[in-house]
């Protein structure tokens, strides 16, 4: 499942799903730690055809604020602490509310205050009725959708290549046999609405296998711009199966709305801007760049499993070295005096 390829095929799969595709409008999401453990997050979008895309869900407390592209809107909201901040996640994926939980943890340490903050993404891997780990091992699962662990480490170019390629035909499969057998299975639940089959819904089942083979090999890698329609007809020799694939067929309305919820996830590709109390002293997966912490939050890195933000900064307490300060004083005053011979 190469990225590129894979996403130039949705483009191309749009018209049939996108009346239930989730649009993001180019949107970007930035997340501010205060040190008194309040918290503010906003974001910004492009509009599509003028309203607010169906990806993103503001509630009331939303404001809208100044923004210095006017081909983008932004909105921001405030929250007491971060746990109420994850309940109001803006982002939706398949028609509900991406799910997050954040902790804020703070560690008094005299002369420093320690934050780390956490929000934990929960992994979409039940969207998929087959995992992807039964076509590689969890690390390459896990190096494919999120980078890590780094299993080309030490390798050259060339060794990098053969092992990428490998592993990107194993993903290909897992995507195309998900699509594949969700959309078999879903025509074999609705065979009633076939007018002639020509072959009988046992039959069908049988043939299971080997239909979708030929699927896999008619459509190689470029499964969501595969003409289904006629991959059928050649198959069965037969147009009974096209009410599932007409764009003006209830069928297939729905038979689309049954496979969305595994394509979906490439669509979700927000840069996750953090910004803590103090320095950053670790930035975890995130980049680091003029104080503000970048990640990029998609629907690929939620995949394998739970993905997880986290950082830790250092705020300094001025008021302790102050302190601190006046206690050497006073303790140095205090033997001074003492050591200062007394008059009679």
């Amino acid at each position: 499942m190469k990225t590129i390829r894979l996403y130039a095929a949705i483009v191309f799969a749009a018209v049939a799903l996108s009346s239930c595709n989730e649009n993001y409008g180019d949107a970007k999401m930035h997340t501010t730690i205060n040190s008194d453990g309040t918290c503010s997050r906003s974001i910004d979008f492009k509009l599509e055809f003028d309203a607010i895309p169906n990806g993103i869900d503001l509630g009331s407390d939303w404001v809208s604020i100044p923004n210095d592209d006017t081909a983008r809107h932004a909105y921001v909201s405030n929250f007491d602490n971060v746990e109420q901040m994850s309940m109001a996640m803006p982002l939706r994926l398949n028609k509900k509310p991406l799910s997050s939980k954040a902790t804020l943890e703070k560690r008094f340490r005299w002369f420093y205050t320690e934050y780390t903050f956490t929000e934990v993404f929960a992994g979409i891997g039940g969207n998929f009725p087959q995992p992807p780990t039964d076509y590689a091992d969890a690390e390459e699962v896990n190096y494919w959708f999120t980078g890590q662990p780094n299993i080309v480490n030490g390798m050259n170019g060339a060794e990098t290549m053969e092992r990428l390629s490998d592993l990107e035909t194993k993903m290909n499969n897992w995507f195309c046999d998900n699509l594949i057998n969700s959309g078999l299975d879903y025509i074999y639940t609705h065979y009633d609405s076939i007018a002639e089959p020509p072959v009988s819904r046992e039959q069908f089942a049988q043939l299971h296998d080997s239909l979708a083979t030929f699927i896999r090999n008619k459509s190689g890698k470029e499964i969501l711009a595969y003409d289904s329609r006629k991959g059928f007809q050649e198959f069965f020799k037969s147009d009974a199966y096209s009410i599932f694939f007409r764009d003006s067929s209830y069928c297939a309305k729905e038979f689309y709305d049954n496979l969305t919820p595994i394509v979906n996830f490439s669509f979700l590709s927000v840069p996750y801007a953090l910004t803590m109390p103090g320095e950053v002293t670790n930035p975890g997966n995130g980049i680091l760049s003029d104080g503000v912490i970048n990640y990029i939050l998609s629907g690929e890195r939620l995949i394998p499993a739970d993905y997880t933000i986290t950082a830790t900064s250092r705020q300094t307490n001025i008021w302790a070295y102050v302190v601190t300060a006046i206690v050497i004083l006073l303790a140095i005053g205090s033997w001074v005096w003492k050591s200062t011979p007394k008059v009679p």
